[in-house]
């Protein structure tokens, strides 16, 4: 069994119900398909924290849910496809807040799947 983490976007949270990357997992499909039929344990959905204008106030939150994820000893942190914005040119790039988590659960030796959906 896997024990898996999806991380999202608290800006598209407020329009998203998660029902995509719930569904690709449960599935086994997209970037959930390389389990094969491996039995997958959904144990966190957590968002950021935010930034710009969905920045929330207590910001010492997210510290809170980077130690859960390290306590949780996860196989793999999918990291939702609503974390890459786009540029000016149209280019998608991992968000700078999701990319400061996301390093910093890989240095901790949490194996990171780019993708959800």
């Amino acid at each position: 069994m896997k024990r898996i983490a999806i991380l999202r976007c608290l800006q598209t949270s407020a329009s998203c119900a998660g029902s995509g990357c719930l569904r690709a997992m449960f599935d086994h499909e997209k970037s959930f398909a390389q389990y094969g039929e491996e039995e997958l344990r959904l144990t966190a959905m957590w968002t950021c924290n935010g930034c710009g204008d969905s920045l929330l106030g207590n910001q010492e939150g997210i510290r809170k849910k980077i130690e859960r994820m390290k306590a949780l000893e996860l196989d793999a942190l999918h990291i939702s496809n609503c974390t890459h914005k786009k540029d000016a040119e149209g280019v998608k790039h991992l968000c700078p807040k999701i990319k400061a988590i996301v390093e910093e659960l890989e240095a901790a030796g949490i194996q990171i799947v780019d993708g959800t959906h």
